[in-house]
């Protein structure tokens, strides 16, 4: 009695479906680290960093900006580098890097979650 066992090659399927939760892991990357970022300038440094509001709102992600499989996270303000690294009248509050050094496990909880997308 002889056993048939046939395979099928689901390889294209598979790159297919993680190249989508790659983009996906990391919007949602994004979307968390401007998250923790706002976070950390509201509550992070005993009072919040904000005399407009501005460099707050100005908060934003962009994937594949700097090359492929990338996220940006950061201010386009001129002033934001100032706030963050600090001058020589004034010491920095490192609110980007904090914000995600502190965040680390929930970017790669969602990343996470994003890659197995489809493959439960």
């Amino acid at each position: 009695m002889a056993v048939q066992v046939r395979l099928t090659d689901n390889s294209d399927r598979v790159r297919s479906q993680m190249r989508g939760n790659i983009k996906k892991a990391l919007t949602a990357m994004g979307v968390e680290a401007v998250h923790l970022i706002v976070n950390k300038m509201q509550a992070g440094y005993g009072k919040p960093i904000r005399q407009t509001g501005d460099l707050m709102r100005d908060v934003s992600y962009e994937v594949d900006r700097s090359g492929e499989n990338t996220v940006d996270v950061g201010n386009t303000l001129e002033y934001g580098k100032y706030v963050h690294d600090g001058t020589y009248k004034m010491r920095g509050r490192p609110y980007i890097r904090d914000a995600l050094n502190d965040g680390g496990t929930a970017l790669q909880n969602v990343a996470a979650n994003a890659l197995r997308d489809g493959f439960d």
